[in-house]
């Protein structure tokens, strides 16, 4: 890509974006979990040892306060010095999702136009910033990606494991390849092999982070900030995350409409989706009520709740039209998923829709939902679409 004009303009709208977001941001006071993270970030600084390891007050893995915390050590532990290290990590997430885009599509304007569209979520630019663990696993979740999509296998084990070392939810990537795999072994028995034992390795330091734990987190973040909903397994999340899907890629949602013929058998498919979901409505979690001001899932549902009223009839008929988007573009996607399994049509960028349909099915055995939590899937679920409304050819830019 060294010699692209529209990857060329791509960084230097990169630079100047993260620069003025930092020099407007760097002063700002903690926001929302970031006085909390940066906390555990200096108590791993102070205290770098298997006992903080073992317990520490947070809930998912300690790669991240683990790589922070040797930041503070290298320079300090000051909230400017930590945002200047997200933005780093950010600029280099930035180039990787322009990259894995690139990939896949041709169309240089298109690429452009597709990672705008991920970067302008408030969420990403947020977290661009903020110390939050989330943009350090996006950007080891696209490194795994881009290498599977490349067949470097040990870079694969290597961003896989950290991605999950920093959120576990990220597990999905392995699992995703891993399906990917045991379809493709007929084709390539040698490569398949090979990254279905990577996928299972990947999952070894988490699986020996649990046995250290005795539990799937330290014993202190459970106790701090666990709030067991009613259920095991939350089915309004899959509503919640499908609705806000279609409000973050809005304008690609729009653009399917335009292209995708017309499908009365995914109309009434939808249709059905869109009511069985309703009998699991969107609703904030037992979490996000104890722990924060908000009684919302998210900026936007926030934005919807101040506009119309949280429990008013307008709210409920807008959430049931993204809901019901939000199926018939799902079914769409399914039916392709379907065909191309059926017809043995195993091009990598299928890749995307197992990590949309494993987001979808693991995420609602998490005690909390947030629509922040779609920040790291949209650029897969983006790229999904896209080769949806115009099918990749053979010769992948790989």
């Amino acid at each position: 890509m060294k010699n692209n004009i529209t990857y060329q303009i791509w960084f230097f709208f990169s630079l100047i974006s993260l620069t003025f977001i930092g020099i407007y941001s760097f002063k700002l006071p903690f926001h929302g979990d970031e006085r909390h993270i940066v906390e555990t970030i200096r108590l791993f600084a102070d205290n770098f040892n298997f006992s903080t390891i073992k317990d520490y007050p947070e809930v998912t893995p300690p790669f991240f306060y683990i790589f922070y915390s040797l930041w503070a050590k290298l320079f300090n532990s000051s909230i400017e010095s930590l945002r200047l290290l997200t933005l780093i990590i950010s600029f280099i997430t930035w180039q990787l999702l322009f990259y894995l885009i690139k990939l896949f599509i041709k169309n240089d304007i298109h690429v452009f136009l597709l990672s705008l569209l991920i970067v302008i979520n408030p969420y990403f630019f947020g977290t661009s910033v903020f110390v939050f663990t989330d943009i350090l696993t996006i950007m080891l979740s696209l490194a795994a990606v881009i290498s599977f999509a490349k067949d470097k296998i040990i870079y694969f084990v290597i961003f896989s494991a950290l991605a999950i070392l920093c959120r576990q939810y990220a597990g999905i990537i392995p699992i995703a390849v891993l399906l990917y795999s045991s379809f493709y072994y007929v084709n390539d028995k040698s490569t398949s092999r090979k990254f279905i034992f990577g996928s299972f390795l990947t999952f070894i330091p988490l699986i020996i982070l649990f046995g250290i734990w005795e539990n799937i987190s330290p014993a202190s973040g459970i106790e701090k900030w666990i709030v067991p909903n009613s259920s095991l397994y939350n089915l309004d999340y899959i509503n919640t995350y499908i609705t806000f899907s279609v409000i973050y890629i809005l304008p690609l949602a729009i653009i399917f409409f335009k292209k995708i013929k017309f499908n009365y058998t995914s109309l009434l498919i939808a249709f059905v989706l869109t009511i069985l979901l309703s009998f699991f409505p969107v609703k904030t979690s037992l979490a996000t009520l104890e722990f924060t001001d908000y009684k919302t899932v998210g900026i936007m549902h926030q934005t919807l709740a101040d506009f119309f009223g949280l429990e008013s009839l307008g709210i409920k008929i807008i959430l049931w039209v993204f809901l019901f988007v939000g199926c018939y573009i799902n079914t769409e996607l399914l039916k392709r998923f379907y065909s191309q399994i059926k017809s043995r049509l195993f091009d990598k960028e299928i890749i995307f829709t197992f990590l949309w349909i494993l987001f979808l099915i693991i995420m609602p055995f998490s005690y909390q939902v947030w629509e922040k939590y779609l920040t790291m899937i949209i650029p897969f679920l983006v790229i999904c679409i896209y080769c949806l409304i115009f099918p990749i050819e053979q010769d992948l830019n790989i």
